[in-house]
């Protein structure tokens, strides 16, 4: 699917054959900004793979400065930064009086989902339904919170190396040691919450960018 710029304005997603309706009708001229996934930057149509759409149409006889080039997000990477976002402002809350805490924990889970979901292969011990679900069983969830939270770190470490992301790895030790001070909170009368909300936000980043890093993998190999 493409984007393309008309009257300084973004319009799309929209097909090759919808390109070429509007390079017939004269919307689309050779100067026109055009963006799909794996390019890096807008680029003028003559200088992307639509270039031949363009090849036979005489530039329009008076030239009109185009926009500036627009630097273009990914609607899946704007996603998971929007619910990144919203984690923090969320914990925001939890500071302010602890209004945040059901929100923030949501939002974790939403992209810790997403994120099972990215990792998922044949093999995995878990697939993202049962990872987050099971975090919930009564009792059951204390136990499996260690290797669904340490498993997920493991299949993007894996991914990584699989197929050469340079992306940095995640430490197993920050989901470990982060529910340690979790579940260790009763004990230290509250005390370790403190580094289990440190742990939180470092590991929620982490796997929030090991996100990012396989997803632009598997879209610059489409």
């Amino acid at each position: 699917m493409w984007y393309y710029t008309l009257n300084n304005q973004q319009v799309g997603p929209v097909d090759e054959e919808e390109i070429k309706k509007q390079v017939a009708s004269g919307a689309i001229t050779q100067a026109t900004l055009v963006w799909t996934t794996g390019m890096a930057n807008w680029a003028p149509i003559g200088q992307s793979s639509l270039a031949s759409l363009v090849g036979s149409v005489p530039p329009p006889v008076t030239q009109i400065a185009p926009p500036a080039p627009v630097v273009y997000e990914d609607p899946e990477i704007t996603k998971i930064n929007n619910l990144w976002m919203w984690f923090w402002i969320s914990l925001i809350g939890i500071i302010l009086g602890g209004l945040g805490l059901i929100a923030a924990g949501v939002i974790f889970f939403i992209i810790f989902h997403k994120s099972w979901k990215m990792t998922e292969h044949e093999g995995s011990r878990a697939n993202a339904d049962t990872a987050t679900a099971w975090c919930f069983i009564p009792g059951w969830g204390y136990y499996w919170m260690f290797p669904a939270f340490r498993g997920l770190a493991r299949e993007f470490n894996a991914l990584f190396d699989r197929h050469n992301i340079l992306a940095e790895k995640i430490d197993l030790r920050i989901p470990t040691w982060m529910l340690i001070c979790l579940w260790g909170s009763a004990i230290t009368f509250g005390l370790s919450l403190i580094g289990f909300i440190v742990l939180w936000i470092i590991y929620t980043n982490k796997i929030k960018n090991a996100y990012i890093a396989v997803y632009q993998a598997k879209q610059a190999a489409e």
